[in-house]
């Protein structure tokens, strides 16, 4: 505690004592160095006294001494300028920081090995020099830099250990070792660091500067308990649960101070929202003890959600938080905007609160106390596959979407827009499903993908206005159906996950589809009915065709030479021409009559049920042809005539075809030309967005992602598809072979590659969720696959005497 918050109490006591400006420059220095030495401490204190044994504290410290210099110059650049004071006050602020990081090596050290003496004579240390520091700043000594040299340097005192500096300049001999096991705990502090600032931004852009300022000091204030016990007491208590009779003793003084910050919190927040005149001598709003009351009860929360988080990074297994960490901040960053265009300003006031709860959640999921008993029935992934292809969407204001039509985000408010229950079942999903270690691939591209995005943003942001708000809000929608990704892997590894898919998508089709070619009949329209009494399916002529079709061949793929599912599939074939021609939706179409084509084609290739596979087709192909001739018609009950017209394809095919390509044509350049403008907008893309209502989208989700926010935000997104690729051409024999794994790759290609260079349908909630959700799936399968090959491989190499 001496070493963490030193720098805080001294600049408490500076903003007490009348020195406001000289505490508002203490109080920038260490958010700077908070936000670069605590991104990359990487639990290194838990990680010590944890016993060691995965990573020598030697090399703990050889990393930090590393990263020391760069660090501290990176420290300097984003305080001057800010602070008022002299540069040599920023050098030893900063100073004071770099030997603070330094000297939490050697505490934990000393700690775990039972040295108290030093540890006492560094409290006393740092005490009597704060001490120091805080008078002579105060009154203005001449003596006051002297102190702060000494203090700066004081961390270093009663700890520093030469042996261990002496180990840490040696070459370790297992360093990359060491280093795979630090990378996620790394992973883990700066994607918490990074989403502080976020939402600080977010915060201030939403409400303003003033507001934001008293949200921030309730933040600080309400949650110094659960910031206390994450740093400095939470990693003790955890290491020596049950071993130590004054530890029980600490522990129930503890669980007395959480009892009363959350009656306090009750108490402020009651009297916040039914009596806010009681709180009008503080002088400060209602709104800044609301967020105070919501911050304590968070504080109490937290202090539950260390525990388990401590509790995995010094277990024997030697877990990490990196999954819980990405989750539980880039969901809490999302909810940040959310909550106050639905709710208001009053919402945000329980930022830390909901982080508090979303930390608990994800940790324990990780450590599998939560949901532990659901995550391996076969009835979850039957439900979580069934809701995430449901196209059932919700209206905030107005409960499930029965519109017609499109609604446009720039025409209505927020609680308008239509949201698929899909997004809801994601994020449940991941949470019963739990075991983030499955989904390591995905985590990681979601990591550098939201760490790209932001700094490209962070880098061409100017002062913080309309447009940095509405491209962080664009970052949020490009993220939030990425967390798919991780349910699909998680997806992947459960038992028999490929035959509970394809059932489930074949349950929601021969339900969903039928009804909406019935509903087209009785309404007698020229396209696809939007409407099922019940709810009503948005963005029925573009995106949702796509995914259906996609699903109905993943199915088709999976249980065609199943007997059971012979006359089903037959019946779901023409129903599935129908509604792909009448969708209106030519990709959709294209994707129906080539994908059955594949299918054909391959089973003539294979030469299996080939009689099997031409009935099946020639039920889809019969369809298409019927509901072509009807729609020429001009109506289905008005038709008469199945004659085609001598101008049927031009009527039909040819213009549409090429309007839409001319319009994809039009925007495609627009987005490009402004790609490629200049080196800052190829790297970083543009801090300015188009005009929603001018110009919607790029019709091309990498166009329109490497528009907004550069290649270098892009690299993850590539770097994964070609993965994927790479894969798929690798085990092409094995993925071929097999008809589930050959399904899901075409399904999941087609709409990964081709779908979205004409579409944004992974921008998109509903489609995007279904895209990284399929493409985890297929990861997982075929990573699988090849660990089948190497174990294959080594029980042959074993029999044969080569192992």
């Amino acid at each position: 505690m001496a070493n963490t918050f030193a720098l805080t109490l001294v600049m408490i006591g500076l903003s007490l004592f009348g020195k406001p400006e000289l505490a508002a420059d203490f109080g920038i220095v260490h958010g700077a160095t908070v936000a670069l030495f605590y991104a990359f401490s990487g639990n290194t204190r838990s990680l010590i006294l944890g016993g060691g044994e995965q990573v020598k504290t030697s090399y703990h410290l050889r990393l930090r001494c590393f990263m020391l210099i760069p660090l501290y110059l990176f420290a300097v650049i984003l305080s001057v300028g800010l602070v008022a004071s002299s540069m040599w006050v920023i050098l030893l602020l900063i100073g004071r920081r770099a030997c603070e990081w330094l000297a939490e090596v050697f505490l934990s050290e000393q700690e775990r090995e039972h040295l108290p003496i030093p540890a006492f004579m560094f409290f006393l240390t740092q005490g009597i020099l704060s001490l120091l520091v805080l008078v002579t700043l105060v009154l203005d000594s001449f003596a006051s830099y002297a102190a702060l040299t000494l203090w700066a340097i004081s961390p270093l005192f009663w700890c520093m250990r030469r042996d261990i500096f002496a180990d840490a300049l040696k070459r370790p001999s297992k360093g990359t070792d060491y280093l795979k096991v630090l990378l996620p705990n790394f992973g883990s502090t700066a994607v918490i660091g990074a989403s502080v600032y976020i939402i600080r931004v977010f915060i201030i852009l939403l409400v303003g500067r003033e507001i934001a300022g008293d949200f921030f000091s309730a933040f600080a204030l309400g949650g110094i308990l659960g910031s206390i016990f994450a740093l400095a007491l939470g990693p003790t208590l955890v290491r020596h649960e049950g071993d130590s009779s004054r530890v029980v003793h600490m522990v129930r003084i503890l669980n007395c101070m959480l009892a009363v910050s959350f009656g306090l919190g009750v108490l402020l927040a009651g009297l916040s929202i039914f009596s806010p005149d009681v709180l009008l001598w503080t002088g400060k709003s209602s709104l800044f003890w609301l967020a105070v009351g919501c911050s304590l009860i968070g504080g109490v929360v937290m202090v539950r959600a260390q525990r388990v988080r401590l509790r995995l990074l010094q277990g024997a297994l030697g877990k990490d938080t990196f999954g819980a960490d990405i989750l539980t901040n880039i969901l809490l960053v999302g909810c940040a905007p959310f909550l106050y265009y639905i709710l208001g300003v009053e919402a945000l006031s329980g930022v830390y609160l909901l982080g508090a709860i979303l930390s608990l959640v994800f940790y324990s999921s990780e450590a599998g106390v939560l949901f532990a008993r659901f995550s391996k029935e076969r009835w979850v992934y039957y439900l979580l596959a069934c809701f995430i292809f449901l196209p059932l969407f919700l209206q905030l204001s107005a409960g499930i979407y029965q519109g017609e039509g499109t609604v446009h985000s720039g025409d209505v408010k927020f609680a308008m827009l239509p949201i698929p229950i899909s997004v809801l079942v994601c994020y449940v999903g991941i949470v019963m499903l739990g075991g983030f270690s499955k989904a390591r691939i995905s985590l990681v591209f979601i990591f550098f993908t939201f760490v790209g995005m932001f700094l490209t943003s962070l880098l061409l942001a100017t002062d913080y206005g309309l447009d940095e708000r509405s491209k962080l809000t664009l970052l949020l929608q490009y993220m939030l159906p990425m967390f798919a990704l991780v349910l699909g892997q998680q997806y992947a590894s459960g038992k028999d996950a490929d035959l509970i898919l394809a059932k489930s998508i074949f349950w929601v089709l021969i339900v969903i589809v039928p009804l909406q070619v019935a509903f087209t009949v009785i309404e007698d329209t020229r396209y696809l009915s939007s409407s099922l009494y019940l709810f009503s399916v948005y963005q029925g002529a573009s995106y949702v065709p796509v995914v259906f079709v996609g699903g109905f061949l993943l199915v088709l793929f999976s249980f065609w030479r199943e007997n059971k599912y012979r006359e089903a599939l037959a019946a779901l074939s023409f129903f599935m021409g129908v509604y792909a021609t009448f969708s209106a939706s030519l990709i959709a179409l294209a994707f129906f009559i080539g994908g059955v084509f594949l299918f054909l084609a391959r089973s003539f290739i294979l030469r299996i049920d080939i009689s099997r596979a031409l009935r099946i087709c020639g039920f889809a192909y019969v369809a298409v042809f019927l509901a072509f001739q009807f729609w020429l018609g001009g109506g289905l009950l008005r038709s008469k005539s199945v004659a085609l017209p001598h101008n049927w394809s031009e009527s039909f095919m040819l213009t549409p075809f090429r309007d839409a390509l001319e319009l994809r044509a039009s925007h495609w350049e627009v987005y490009y030309t402004g790609f490629i403008d200049n080196i800052s907008s190829f790297l970083l893309g543009h801090a300015h967005l188009l005009d929603r209502k001018m110009f919607p989208s790029a019709y091309n989700y990498y166009l329109d992602f490497l528009y907004n926010f550069g290649v270098i935000a892009a690299l993850p997104l590539l770097a994964i598809i070609v993965f994927a690729i790479y894969k798929v051409v690798v085990r092409f024999a094995v993925i071929f072979a097999s008809d589930k794994l050959c399904g899901l790759t075409v399904v999941t290609l087609f709409m990964l590659l081709v779908d979205n260079s004409l579409q944004v349908g992974m921008r998109q909630p509903y489609s995007g969720i279904i895209v990284f959700f399929l493409l985890g799936i297929l990861l997982s399968s075929i990573c699988r696959q090849d660990g089948d090959a190497l174990i294959r491989s080594g029980v042959v190499k074993s029999e044969t005497g080569l192992g």
